[in-house]
């Protein structure tokens, strides 16, 4: 890389200076103006910096008069013979014997001929250690080893038949309650718990007739409060932005009368050690919260597996699946929540608040699992219309 300071009446004369004598593809380090003497007017210094091209790293003056220029990106890895020495290159490829280059380019060269002479002997030994073995089984026989060794349809029906028993369903209800159910959303980054948050309230404030009061800990996105509050306000629900833990105990005493409490938490990442921790020293304060987790149906079975066992510490008692529009694959997901024995409670088909959200269901799940989104779709647009949900 070549850095090299320039000083100017004013930025833009001295950015021209940095094009014409380094090129565009210049990178600006620093700008700033230098303080003059007094009566003399100030300077502006510009520190910018280039990388090398092939010809800043071969000298002109030891190419051959008969080498054609030297293009950025057009100098190739030397090629070495059977006993890893260099092996004469052609005029057009590399510059003739005998030129002086760079340090870096030396070393560059080494490590490529280093690299093809390694790839060689690989070669070799593969060649030396192949024995005559008897020639292989017919195509046909093959084919009939994978398919002995692939489920059947019937296999597969009961296997996922064994899944849907395992899968437990605890549906969130307020079950006439006479102090307020107060939730807390916790997971990862990304997963939709404000959103999710805002679908809840809709659900219990609009389906149930519930008082619901929304409140949020996540100070650490930008625009994470605005969303909420713009949410609560179209609902005209009471929003709190909880900033400290004595903030947190406000809240809950001033809406001790509410039928329902939604804690929005902030997201962090499920291999931060300090995020556990500090939830339940804020949890520890008030013994009736209970945390939801909430997982994307998108991630990863063994991203799944760590985020449950990350969480399950706070005392997590049922999961809130989200974005299930967002995949068509579900055998993983319904196979790591049974093997987990986490409870659903929620479920996240969309992104429009309320219409994408239903308490778990089984029937649901077994249709979603089983025949598909489109299927699932349908049978819960039916079981909204019957219940006056949809107009």
């Amino acid at each position: 890389m070549k850095v090299k300071r320039f000083e100017a009446p004013d930025t833009k004369s001295a950015l021209a200076l940095v094009k014409d004598e380094l090129g565009p593809d210049a990178v600006i380090l620093s700008t700033k103006t230098l303080p003059r003497e007094p009566g003399r007017a100030p300077v502006v210094e510009v520190v910018a910096a280039v990388d090398f091209a092939v010809e800043n790293v071969v000298p002109r003056a030891h190419l051959s008069p008969a080498a054609p220029a030297v293009r950025r990106g057009a100098w190739r890895p030397p090629v070495v013979d059977r006993q890893g020495r260099p092996a004469a290159l052609s005029a057009d490829a590399e510059p003739a014997a005998g030129v002086n280059l760079s340090r870096e380019a030396r070393l560059l060269q080494q490590r490529f001929a280093g690299c093809n002479l390694d790839q060689q002997k690989r070669q070799s030994t593969n060649a030396m250690s192949v024995s005559p073995t008897p020639a292989p089984a017919p195509a046909l026989n093959r084919m009939a080893q994978r398919s002995k060794a692939r489920p059947t349809p019937e296999e597969v029906i009961n296997w996922r038949n064994q899944i849907l028993e395992q899968l437990a369903v605890r549906p969130l209800q307020l079950n006439g309650r006479t102090e307020p159910l107060v939730i807390a959303l916790v997971g990862p980054t990304g997963v939709g718990k404000t959103t999710t948050a805002a679908k809840i309230a809709a659900w219990f404030s609009l389906h149930e007739n519930a008082r619901v009061a929304l409140l949020s800990m996540d100070c650490y996105r930008i625009g994470a409060t605005d969303q909420l509050r713009t949410y609560a306000r179209i609902m005209r629900l009471p929003c709190e932005i909880v900033l400290r833990r004595q903030d947190l105990q406000a809240a809950l005493h001033k809406h001790r009368q509410k039928d329902l409490i939604i804690i929005d938490t902030a997201g962090k990442s499920p291999f931060d050690e300090d995020h556990i921790p500090e939830l339940g020293q804020w949890f520890a304060d008030h013994g009736g919260i209970t945390p939801y987790l909430v997982l994307s149906a998108t991630a990863k079975k063994e991203d799944i597996n760590h985020i449950i066992a990350t969480y399950r510490p706070l005392g997590v008692p049922a999961a809130i699946l989200t974005k299930l529009d967002e995949t068509r694959a579900y055998a993983a997901l319904c196979q790591q929540m049974a093997r987990a024995e986490l409870p659903i409670a929620c479920l996240c088909t969309g992104q429009k608040v309320p219409e994408d959200f239903l308490p778990a269901d089984k029937n649901f799940l077994k249709t979603l699992f089983g025949d598909g989104w489109d299927a699932a779709m349908r049978q819960q647009e039916a079981a909204m219309a019957d219940d006056g949900w949809l107009s």
